[in-house]
């Protein structure tokens, strides 16, 4: 038997290598068909030598000084042991190498489950948390190598941004339904889905309205920026005037506790703006065919109360554009509201600070959404007295029993509460609640009530 050729790799001998105007290789003498290859730049790594079916053919191992030489050999006999048993090295590093990633995976999902099986709305808010949520982070990573620990650490992040938990549960929903399809599919060898398991956030259900002190500051900025009429000066020192359009959509929302979506709109819902052929002004009602909740409840009526129904007489008509809420473009609505709303609460601060409003007595609506809104709608009935049902029949809510509710108070019932609910938004909005006097009175009437109660 002949002596085997080749050296004894060492740390040593592998150092002194200097590059050459070729490549080339130095191999082991302790394991068959290993060796250690230089470049001409002076690159180092580890190749494996060997015939399969007949064909030599050559499997890089890794570069040095990751790889030492204790463990090239440690991981070269284990690739002999691997060729003893047929398996072709080359073409399971090309699986690895072709192996989809999360972002292959995600586009996968749109194709065959966003596009199909979702309505508008959903498909928009699974398309953001993929874009902004899931992407950035595990994106590049192989769909086979995702670990519950990788979803973990994802979540966790997500419910440290967003500590009312929403967010991080919309985004372990999303991951849980693509990695079971990804398993459906084959793409997860182990059949194992990551997102399992995975804690659920408790949710903390945002509930922001506004105080009566509240909306007497925003009526205030309103009345502020609304456009000088024709003939008159604007005062220097006032803010610049805003659309008046703008301006009557969040009046509307106060008036009338309608959706943002149900004003101007919203495409990704395939919900069309108002327009003025839904405006019934002798009837004072809305006729909305198509809202969040059509698909269950169908049309939604909208009783206006008096001041809603003289914003509209008063609001001007564009020519050419169909919506109540017309927008910068020819025939279309207005879709940048919450560019105005950023504009009214930095106003109510402004005009605060001009007034020389002491700071203990000012009004903070920087945490304020254009839902909220409609939430302070709903807010100042319930302070009012009137019953959650009544009130949930006037948000157009989809719930059966909501819906009874309505067929059985019919029309007159609920255009008196919604007179009397208007009235007093109105009346706030327009400055004409002195909200002392009423303190005042509201604690004489008690006290004359416990003086008769004590007779």
């Amino acid at each position: 038997m002949g002596r085997p050729t080749g050296h004894t790799l060492t740390k040593a001998l592998v150092e002194a290598m200097v590059p050459r105007a070729k490549v080339y290789r130095v191999p082991d003498v302790q394991v068959r068909g290993l060796f250690i290859q230089m470049t001409p730049a002076g690159i180092l790594s580890w190749v494996m030598r060997f015939r399969l079916h007949g064909r030599e053919k050559t499997h890089t191992l890794g570069r040095w000084p990751e790889l030492t030489v204790a463990l090239a050999r440690q991981e070269a006999l284990a690739l002999l042991a691997r060729i003893g048993k047929g398996e072709n090295p080359t073409d399971t590093r090309k699986a690895e190498r072709e192996a989809e990633t999360v972002a292959e995976l995600a586009r996968r999902f749109q194709i065959e489950h966003l596009d199909l099986n979702l309505k508008p709305s959903t498909k928009a808010q699974y398309e953001r948390l993929l874009a902004k949520r899931i992407l950035p982070t595990l994106g590049a990573i192989r769909v086979k190598d995702i670990q519950p620990s990788d979803i973990a650490r994802l979540l966790s992040r997500i419910r440290s941004d967003t500590p009312k938990g929403i967010e991080a549960n919309r985004t372990r929903a999303v991951l849980s339904k693509m990695f079971s399809l990804a398993t459906l599919w084959g793409l997860r060898p182990d059949g194992l889905n990551p997102a399992h398991g995975q804690v659920r956030a408790p949710e903390t259900k945002k509930d922001r309205h506004l105080s009566d002190m509240e909306l007497l500051a925003l009526g205030a900025t309103l009345r502020h920026l609304e456009p000088t009429p024709e003939g008159q000066e604007r005062p220097e020192d006032a803010l610049p005037a805003e659309d008046p359009h703008a301006l009557a959509a969040i009046r509307l929302a106060l008036l009338t506790g309608m959706r943002k979506s149900e004003i101007i709109g919203d495409k990704a819902r395939e919900i069309p703006a108002l327009p003025w052929s839904a405006v019934d002004l002798d009837a004072a009602q809305l006729r909305l065919d198509h809202h969040k909740t059509s698909r269950k409840s169908g049309a939604r009526i909208v009783p206006l109360c008096s001041a809603a129904v003289e914003l509209l007489e008063h609001l001007p008509q564009v020519l050419g554009n169909p919506y109540v809420i017309p927008g910068g473009r020819a025939g279309e609505a207005l879709v940048n509201l919450q560019l105005y709303w950023d504009r009214v609460q930095a106003a109510v601060n402004t005009l605060q600070e001009k007034a020389k409003v002491p700071k203990k007595a000012r009004v903070d609506l920087s945490d304020v959404t254009i839902h909220d809104l409609r939430r302070s709608f709903a807010s100042l009935a319930a302070r009012m007295g009137y019953p959650e049902l009544i009130v949930a029949a006037l948000l157009g809510h989809a719930a059966g029993s909501v819906t009874a509710g309505y067929a059985r108070l019919g029309a007159d019932p609920l255009r008196d509460v919604v007179e009397a609910i208007g009235g007093r938004m109105a009346a706030l909005l327009d400055g004409q609640v002195d909200l002392e006097a009423e303190a005042k009175a509201t604690k004489e009437e008690a006290q004359a009530r416990r003086t008769v109660k004590g007779a």
